[in-house]
């Protein structure tokens, strides 16, 4: 679930921020703006905090436009300003328009009630702005499809390389680690070739630069050649990128 944070629409700093826990959580709200689903981030934001409401930020947790597309607003912790009464346990999550939301806006509303319940560690109440307060937010649609449940069809992600999961377990290593998993670098690193010519010129020895497990500067200056070999940055820390290579995971 890709989130655009608030830095990503250029948000302006809040004038305060109030936070609450997981444990206060137990409502999940579907609003709507209200207006064109051609209304900017800064737009509503700039009205929310301007002299009309006078609010310290954006007045919603999450905003979603008609693309799918989720936006940041205050976040999933901090107190909102979307429904009295309820901005301390209740998120409030907006379609950016009015009432009609597309399919893949629905979608992205869904997989972020099933995220704030999977953080919560428990299911949220699905409720409608007018649900809790005397307004026809979030309109006859959207609240008929909290109503029903807020079904939608989750498209199944891009299927993954079976050795990803794998690759993204592996633990980071860098100069001072001491453990198994740099023997396992040492023994991907020899069979990719071009190691130091000390180790093959016996100087170091073979199998002894292969059973270390120590992550020395010796072993990094091979990584970071390994890495310029193969157009990473060489910085000598073995993650995600570095191990893929190692591996071959295209």
């Amino acid at each position: 679930m890709k989130v655009i944070t608030r830095a990503g629409w250029n948000a302006r700093d809040p004038k305060n921020r109030l936070t609450v826990p997981w444990s206060t959580r137990t409502e999940f709200f579907v609003h709507h703006t209200d207006g064109p689903p051609t209304q900017t981030l800064r737009s509503i934001q700039d009205f929310h905090m301007g002299t009309s409401r006078g609010w310290s930020d954006i007045g919603y947790n999450f905003l979603v436009d008609d693309d799918g597309v989720i936006y940041e607003g205050r976040g999933w912790l901090v107190v909102g300003a979307h429904c009295p009464n309820h901005n301390r346990t209740g998120i409030g999550v907006a379609y950016i328009g009015e009432n009609d939301p597309t399919d893949a806006a629905k979608r992205s509303i869904r997989r972020l009630y099933d995220e704030a319940c999977r953080k919560a560690g428990r299911p949220l109440k699905k409720l409608g702005h007018g649900d809790r307060y005397p307004t026809e937010c979030p309109g006859s649609k959207l609240q008929a499809w909290v109503n029903a449940g807020m079904p939608a069809e989750l498209v199944d992600a891009p299927a993954k390389n079976p050795t990803e999961d794998i690759v993204n377990a592996l633990p980071v290593l860098s100069v001072g680690a001491d453990c198994y998993d740099v023997k396992t670098v040492r023994a991907l690193l020899f069979a990719r070739g071009g190691l130091n010519e000390k180790v093959y010129g016996g100087a170091v020895g073979l199998r002894s630069w292969q059973e270390s497990t120590k992550y020395d500067a010796a072993l990094c200056e091979d990584v970071k050649a390994f890495q310029r070999r193969s157009k990473l940055a060489d910085d000598g820390v073995v993650g995600p990128l570095t191990y893929a290579a190692l591996l071959r995971v295209s």
